[in-house]
């Protein structure tokens, strides 16, 4: 699975006559039966009535390599309680060139950066999603149970994709980058918006394509490209030098019953 969801009914407020959370923060929207706070940068939530909530979770990607950096994590948790505390929120940063991204967390909900994509011809990292790897047929990073996929494996002369939250990066194939797995996506603020894309990966000849979700294709020289900024892509590939792009920062979103 691509995704964690905790409580099987999907619904906020109605085990054990527990009534839904309420947070006392200025919401940053609302649609029929339920307010939502986005959160795009660190912070905290206040909530002032005990309860379940629904929240979205997205790490940082991991930054790129010589191939696709992965994504962050992505965590759907449904009917997750909280209590009556102000809560502390980390929203993860991007990875840089070659370095993963940072883990976002909500109280005790947490969902862990992307690997960053292999360097020439190295492995990938580990991850929320697994960074892809480098040439000479390394394999990619491994993703996070429940949180995202691996990236994939590099050839002879290209790196892989890296991992997405509902994909793995696909392998390289001899001077063709990988491509990058594919994001999922989720309608907590009543709106559909894909998240956790991989990134493609560089190669000799063409080049890694983007997951969807906040992945980037690859470059085979000059500047790479940086992940979706609060979508948790991964950073792109870059064959000559592998130096890869940023990824995408992270998000957190809670959602309520009105």
């Amino acid at each position: 699975m691509a995704m964690s969801t905790f409580s099987g009914s999907g619904l906020i407020g109605t085990e054990a006559s527990i009534p839904a959370a309420n947070f006392t923060d200025t919401p940053t929207g609302t649609y029929t039966g339920y307010k939502y706070l986005t959160l795009t940068s660190s912070g905290t939530v206040t909530i002032d009535r005990a309860g379940f909530a629904d929240v979205l979770i997205i790490g940082g990607g991991g930054g790129g390599g010589a191939a696709g950096g992965g994504a962050g994590g992505v965590l759907y948790a449904t009917s997750a309680y909280f209590a009556v505390a102000t809560h502390t929120v980390v929203v993860g940063a991007g990875g840089v060139t070659l370095s993963n991204g940072q883990s976002s967390s909500l109280g005790d909900y947490y969902a862990s950066g992307g690997g960053h994509g292999a360097q020439s011809s190295n492995i990938g990292s580990n991850g929320g999603s697994g960074g892809g790897g480098g040439y000479a047929s390394k394999v990619g990073g491994s993703g996070d149970t429940g949180l995202g996929f691996s990236g994939g494996t590099g050839a002879v002369s290209a790196a892989a994709g890296g991992g997405g939250a509902s994909a793995s990066g696909t392998d390289a194939s001899g001077s063709t980058g990988g491509n990058g797995g594919n994001g999922v996506a989720n309608s907590i603020t009543g709106t559909s918006v894909t998240y956790g894309g991989g990134s493609g990966g560089g190669g000799q000849y063409n080049q890694g394509t983007a997951g969807t979700g906040g992945g980037v294709d690859a470059v085979f020289n000059g500047t790479a490209n940086n992940g979706g900024a609060n979508l948790g892509g991964g950073g792109g590939g870059q064959y000559q030098y592998s130096v890869g792009g940023n990824g995408g920062s992270g998000i957190v979103i809670i959602r309520v019953v009105v």
